[in-house]
């Protein structure tokens, strides 16, 4: 039950027959959506039409909780921190049931339960199961109070046709994004792929250009990969990659993006990030595979880039990689330089930056 409102002039359906049509006719709209945002929105749309009322929830089922995934109402605030244990109140009752429930005296109902917050007002609620392929994925209820608060059988029957349907249309954008995600997702680390990667990367420097925010990019490539697979076979080479790509991963923002794009090839896409601040990262990433590697057999190197004005993605990617080569050819030569015991980073990966590495170089020459 919730709280106290005026009631809109509500047009009861006074033929049924004339409802079924509007809702076939709302029926390509629904199912054309393939976003759940925009799919729970074209549902409130036009069930405001058909059964129009003052609140409106959709639920989730999550385990045996119901979780509000849409709210529409004077008290949409209070309802969408609410989570209903399944069998509790109306809305749990029909989750627990799979059969949806017209109590047009919610108040009196003693399976009716008051939601926090909210005040105990005569008020009419229709919940409805949303079914699809025969498994329960929500409950939809809608809340009507005052004098005028009644549903016809008629509205409650077009509730229940259009909450089958709404229930496909759900499904179907869970569906679509389960599908987007698995098609940008590397299965074996569960990072971003190669093609998410690059759908990810082309947004991030639309919006630096758009709003002038920096842009960094570290590239990676895993050194000695080939060794752990050859000696100790692919699975231990699976476990390496994941174990490199959990690493990169905890180290992330939200708004950052790591990425396997090869073989043992890794990104990470840094927002709002200058080259000065994406070098500390690699120099901290750097410091932390020192004291894996010889645990997990590899090492790395990487190469970092940020994005200069008036320059492209390409720009961006064809920097990072040749930076990446350069600090492969420096590890190349460093691995073949006897090391003197009072060196520092004795087991570089060259995740420095050029200045460092070349000043590696001229070391080497003096001394």
């Amino acid at each position: 039950m919730t709280t106290a409102a005026a009631m809109p002039p509500y047009l009861h359906v006074p033929d049924p027959d004339a409802g079924f049509r509007r809702l076939a006719d709302m029926l390509p709209l629904v199912l054309s959506e393939r976003v759940i945002e925009d799919v729970l929105a074209r549902i409130d749309q036009a069930l405001d039409e058909l059964v129009p009322s003052q609140d409106v929830v959709a639920w989730e089922k999550r385990g045996e909780e119901l979780v509000p995934i849409f709210t529409r109402g004077a008290n949409a605030r209070k309802m969408h921190t609410l989570h209903v244990r399944v069998g509790d109140g109306l809305t749990g009752l029909v989750a627990l049931m799979g059969r949806p429930i017209c109590s047009n005296d919610a108040h009196l109902d003693p399976r009716s339960r008051l939601v926090p917050g909210t005040e105990d007002v005569p008020e009419a609620i229709v919940c409805v199961p949303l079914v699809a392929q025969e498994v329960l994925i929500g409950v939809l209820s809608l809340y009507r109070r005052g004098q005028k608060r009644t549903f016809s059988r008629g509205e409650f029957e077009l509730a229940c046709t259009f909450a089958d349907l709404a229930a496909i249309a759900i499904d179907n954008a869970h569906t679509h994004s389960e599908l987007g995600q698995r098609a940008t997702t590397d299965e074996l680390t569960g990072v971003a792929n190669r093609r998410g990667f690059r759908e990810a990367l082309a947004r991030e420097v639309a919006a630096a250009e758009r709003h002038g925010h920096p842009l960094s990019l570290l590239l990676f490539d895993l050194d000695g990969f080939k060794a752990v697979n050859d000696t100790h076979g692919h699975e231990r080479g699976d476990e390496v990659l994941r174990a490199f790509a959990r690493l990169l991963k905890r180290r992330a923002r939200n708004c950052d993006l790591v990425a396997r794009t090869g073989g043992d090839e890794f990104a990470f896409l840094l927002p709002h990030t200058a080259y000065s601040e994406a070098d500390g990262v690699s120099r901290r990433l750097q410091l932390v595979m020192d004291e894996r590697s010889a645990e997990l057999g590899v090492s790395a190197s990487v190469g970092v880039a940020s994005l200069a004005p008036d320059t492209s993605l390409d720009d961006l990617l064809n920097e990072a990689d040749q930076r990446l080569y350069k600090a492969k050819r420096l590890r190349a030569e460093d691995d073949r330089v006897p090391r003197s015991r009072g060196r520092l980073s004795g087991r570089l990966w060259n995740g420095r930056s050029f200045e460092r590495a070349d000043i590696g170089r001229e070391a080497r020459r003096s001394g």
